[in-house]
């Protein structure tokens, strides 16, 4: 099976689709294409990102759709990736550089923890102009990488492995983003630890907290300070 784009009176549709051969009348067997399932017009799943369809397509391929009622569709046996990576030496796109880390890793995590199907699922049902997701992402590669302000996060677009957000974006829609996220913030949680309990086998019984940044105070010094 795979995600085939089509026209219907001019609009762009997407559809599931599998081919089949079947014997006709003559005892010849010919390739037909059966519809398993009629999806939606485009404009409803597109994230506004480049390619949507091709990303469509591969992420159907790879088990982790970028449209969740796809999920049910796809193959148990997931095809090996692989990747090619040429470094030469003194180049600044060694190991370590965040291009490489954010392609090879942190967008795998983010596709595995459902995230890249939230955002894209929602923008289709809030039918939201700008790239959601995208600018999501860029906030949480740079707060990973590069932490900076809002508006210097969304200037490192251009210092991944592609692009986190296409041409022609207003930078200003990473406060948007802001917005959306803090209104969805409890059904963002709950999709998070679903795959963590699902995939990582988390047990939801476990709280864990993080308390690196906790500090107490005390009007009265420590008895080893009195001592002195």
């Amino acid at each position: 099976m795979y995600v085939e784009s089509f026209k219907n009176n001019g609009i762009p549709y997407l559809r599931l689709v599998r081919n089949d051969r079947v014997t006709n009348k003559k005892g010849v067997k010919t390739a037909t294409k059966t519809v398993v399932l009629n999806i939606g017009p485009l404009s409803r799943y597109d994230d506004g990102q480049p390619d949507y369809v091709d990303r469509l397509k591969k992420s159907f391929k790879s088990g982790c759709p970028l449209i969740p009622a796809l999920l049910p569709y796809c193959s148990k046996e997931q095809p090996a990736e692989t990747y090619h990576i040429t470094i030469k030496e003194g180049s600044p796109d060694c190991f370590g550089h965040p291009r490489l880390f954010s392609h090879l890793l942190l967008e795998k995590i983010l596709e595995e923890l459902g995230l890249n199907t939230f955002f894209s699922s929602y923008k289709g049902f809030t039918k939201l102009e700008y790239n959601v997701y995208g600018f999501a992402k860029l906030l949480i590669f740079g707060r990973l990488l590069n932490p900076a302000s809002k508006s210097a996060t969304v200037r490192q677009n251009n210092d991944y492995f592609e692009p986190v957000l296409g041409d022609g974006f207003n930078p200003d829609n990473v406060y948007d983003t802001l917005d959306f996220i803090a209104a969805n913030k409890n059904k963002i949680i709950r999709r998070i630890n679903t795959n963590l309990v699902k995939k990582a086998g988390r047990s939801p019984e476990i709280i864990y907290y993080d308390v690196t940044n906790f500090y107490f105070e005390i009007e009265d010094p420590d008895d080893d300070i009195l001592g002195t």
